[in-house]
């Protein structure tokens, strides 16, 4: 079913975030990349004229924009060696009081900070727009798919989609970590023992959570599979449930806008798990498939828009500064928990998967199988504060270093949903569970190189 003519509502304001302190040497050009990254937005009016006249280059947005060229924003870390996930010491660590965390204070839960100021993120998300005008096979490709797994998924698969449909998927993702590590991870939630990780990461008023996606739905005002299909999907839902009664657009996917900002956040708190918690955070968004809620289309502009979201939280580095106490007091509460020897344990306990299978799951869930709609083989432009995804997993590298790495471990250029082509950095082609996971070299010169 063909969309109607866009809703174009008023741009977001923009409410001013206060000074960051000083950043730490090795992350100085990335918060300065980050300020001017979330400059004003352009007007949506604007944004769609130059749309729909072809110019998609103009929808670069303010968490795009072409990067400067992936050299070291510092000198070359000693001894010409990179690290691998979750490297390094962790600040904060031993002052953690493990038997009763003490959360932020409300001055610094309600502080106004730089990162606060909306977003529009609809140039992110226009390629969506070049589907609609240039390439209506693939939006009909888009409706199939997402019948396919409708109709094919397993009673399990429903179980768990209905569970995350309802729940807080901070909670219900906790299977990522490991299947004794996510039920010691819940009983610290319950027992209130991670008060700092909890306001930042809870479903309902957490402190980094991302903004809402129903501007872009409105925008977009593309119509959902179980409305354009009423007689042709599976209905899965509770008893009584009432999944199915959202009037709202269907791009992007608002569920997986939340899994992936939850789990983004949760995969760079506990960098060491990172590919099974974002194979989890992947696993949330295939669900609104399974439902017939959403297309796949609506899943990679959710976690374009969710993992976006939290890259604008670590850029900012006022903001960050919660981040890095609430990674602190995961990393301990848990180590406490399961006998002071979190990597042991880790070792020991039943993976969600294997990190090799998450690596790979989540690769697939990147363009769930379209072809290219657009060249191959364009030079990756990395989004300005993406690197910041990275001060966690590779905290020795500079943020031009870090940059590198996900140019590296990009996916190649074509796909619905990528900018590539018109010269604008592109969300839809970083693989953040590749990039997390990857172990570098780093030459004198300060280029890095996947081991």
């Amino acid at each position: 079913m063909p969309p109607s003519t866009p809703v174009v509502p008023a741009p977001p304001t923009e409410p001013s975030g206060s000074p960051a302190p000083e950043a730490p040497a090795d992350s100085a050009s990335a918060v300065a990349s980050a300020n001017h990254a979330v400059a004003s937005p352009p007007a949506r009016r604007s944004l769609l004229s130059m749309a729909l006249a072809g110019s998609a280059a103009a929808a670069v947005g303010v968490l795009g924009g072409r990067a400067p060229a992936a050299t070291a924003a510092g000198p070359a870390l000693a001894g010409g060696r990179g690290h691998g996930p979750g490297r390094g010491r962790i600040p904060g660590l031993d002052d953690v009081d493990v038997d009763s965390p003490r959360p932020f204070t409300e001055a610094q839960l309600s502080a106004e900070y730089a990162s606060d100021r909306t977003v529009d993120y609809v140039p992110m998300l226009s390629g969506f727009l070049t589907l609609q005008r240039e390439h209506p096979e693939v939006l009909e490709e888009n409706l199939e798919r997402t019948l396919r797994i409708n109709h094919d998924a397993s009673d399990e698969q429903e179980a768990a989609a209905i569970v995350d449909e309802y729940g807080d998927m901070s909670y219900t993702m906790a299977n990522g970590l490991g299947a004794r590590l996510g039920e010691i991870y819940q009983a610290a939630v319950d027992a209130g023992r991670l008060p700092r990780t909890t306001s930042l990461i809870h479903k309902d008023g957490g402190r980094a959570q991302s903004e809402s996606t129903n501007p872009a739905k409105e925008f977009f005002d593309y119509d959902r599979p179980y409305v354009v299909a009423p007689d042709r999907y599976v209905p899965r839902d509770k008893e009584g449930g009432d999944a199915y009664s959202s009037t709202s657009g269907a791009y992007p996917s608002g569920h997986t806008n939340q899994a992936y900002w939850q789990g983004t956040l949760l995969a760079t708190l506990l960098p060491e798990l990172a590919p099974q918690i974002l194979a989890r955070t992947a696993e949330s968004g295939h669900f609104r498939i399974v439902m017939a809620m959403h297309y796949p289309l609506d899943v990679i502009g959710g976690r374009m828009m969710g993992q976006a979201a939290i890259a604008k939280r670590w850029a900012d580095d006022e903001f960050a500064e919660l981040l890095l106490a609430a990674r602190a007091e995961l990393y301990a509460v848990l180590q406490e928990d399961c006998g002071r020897d979190l990597l042991r344990f880790v070792q020991r306990d039943t993976a969600y998967l294997p990190a090799e299978e998450a690596c790979r799951l989540y690769r697939e869930r990147l363009t769930y199988g379209f072809g290219r709609v657009a060249p191959s083989g364009v030079p990756m432009d990395v989004p300005r504060i993406a690197a910041s995804l990275l001060r966690t997993s590779h905290p020795r590298l500079t943020e031009g270093q870090r940059r590198q790495v996900l140019e590296l471990t990009a996916i190649d250029s074509g796909h619905p949903l990528d900018l590539s082509v018109h010269s604008t950095s592109s969300w839809q082609r970083i693989d953040l569970c590749a990039a997390m996971s990857a172990h570098v070299d780093v030459d004198r010169d300060g280029t890095v190189h996947l081991r």
